[in-house]
């Protein structure tokens, strides 16, 4: 079965590899964006951390409805660990140094109202991404942790084989996604990102549905997990475990005045012994300008313990397509407290 899937997304590939030249021969539109971002860390006494994320995103038309599409990603920072030891990541770019990663590879196709994609995905290309939600630098804004936290699902920088589908009206939108029940990042080896094995790594299945009115954003959506069981505190499954996990989550951004919107989370996992049980967050953004302001805070409740994370941010965009954005964590857990400031500046060189 292993060699036969291989065989399979070998010939893929080869498809992929060979659609883009065609492609690139006979003119069709292609696209090619490159996006930069560089964070300095400091906890205001001897810590400090310098952590930097490099994207590219290619795409081709490959006809009037379908698009090939391609993502890589590369992270590196000066600092081997972080300058808190929280459980939810205070800094959603942050990782371990990975020269070269895949974060989307495949072909997307239209119909209509409808869109589906094959290939290589990972869960922060769709979920999770509203504007409100996409302002703050905490990773549980990103993803909620409850999804995130027990299970290493095809989450950022990680990311595995999958499906995607998208039906989208003028206010309601659904979206539905198929993945490998873990993610990587490698391209060759037993752990390669073309990997799809349920047996050992399970199936994560993802829903949500979206409604937008006035400038405000609501989301209802859950999730089934069905693999072994992640060790939180270890990092590491418990090969004797294996269960079906079941996530439900919803968050809304409810407009309060012009620029000014009220944020509000909430998810439950069913069932969780361990790892992240309930999360639950608030927080307001508001516009001065072409600037942009955020207050939020979150609870997560872990077995056996918690966390208070608060984060105050202000975005102000500079140098046409870039923006400088200060940012203050502030996290409480059972005991110890951290706080943590940012400054991350991000640059986007579109070209074609």
């Amino acid at each position: 079965y292993s060699s036969f899937y291989q065989m399979v997304m070998t010939r893929f590939m080869k498809l992929f590899l060979s659609l883009a030249a065609v492609s690139c021969h006979c003119g069709l539109a292609q696209e090619l964006q490159v996006s930069y971002t560089t964070e300095l860390q400091s906890d205001f006494k001897q810590g400090s951390n310098w952590v930097n994320l490099l994207r590219l995103d290619f795409t081709h038309s490959l006809g009037k409805h379908t698009t090939l599409q391609a993502s890589t990603i590369s992270t590196a920072r000066t600092r081997i660990e972080s300058l808190a030891d929280d459980f939810q990541t205070f800094s959603n770019i942050e990782e371990e140094n990975h020269p070269l990663a895949l974060a989307t590879l495949g072909v997307q196709q239209q119909f209509g109202h409808s869109s589906l994609f094959f290939g290589i995905r990972n869960l922060n290309e769709d979920y999770f991404t509203s504007p409100a939600t996409s302002l703050f630098t905490n990773s549980s804004c990103g993803i909620f942790p409850t999804l995130s936290a027990d299970y290493q699902i095809a989450n950022y920088p990680v990311a595995s084989v999958g499906l995607h589908y998208e039906l989208q009206f003028i206010r309601w939108s659904l979206q539905a996604s198929v993945y490998n029940g873990k993610g990587y990042y490698r391209f060759a080896g037993k752990e390669n990102v073309f990997r799809f094995c349920p047996q050992q790594d399970g199936i994560l299945s993802v829903t949500s549905l979206n409604y937008q009115h006035h400038d405000s954003n609501y989301h209802v959506g859950f999730a089934l997990h069905s693999g072994m069981y992640m060790d939180y505190e270890e990092g590491t499954p418990e090969k004797t475990e294996k269960e079906r996990r079941k996530i439900i989550w919803g968050y809304a951004e409810q407009r309060l005045a012009p620029g000014l919107h009220a944020l509000l989370q909430g998810s439950f996992q069913s069932g969780a012994s361990r790892g992240c049980k309930s999360y639950a967050g608030a927080g307001l953004t508001w516009q001065c300008g072409k600037t942009e302001g955020g207050l939020f805070t979150d609870y997560a409740r872990f077995s056996p313990s918690y966390e208070w994370a608060s984060e105050f941010t202000w975005k102000i965009p500079c140098s046409g397509n870039g923006f400088i954005q200060p940012t203050l964590h502030f996290i409480q857990q059972a005991g110890a407290r951290y706080l943590i400031g940012l400054l991350r500046f991000s640059y986007v060189l579109p070209t074609t």
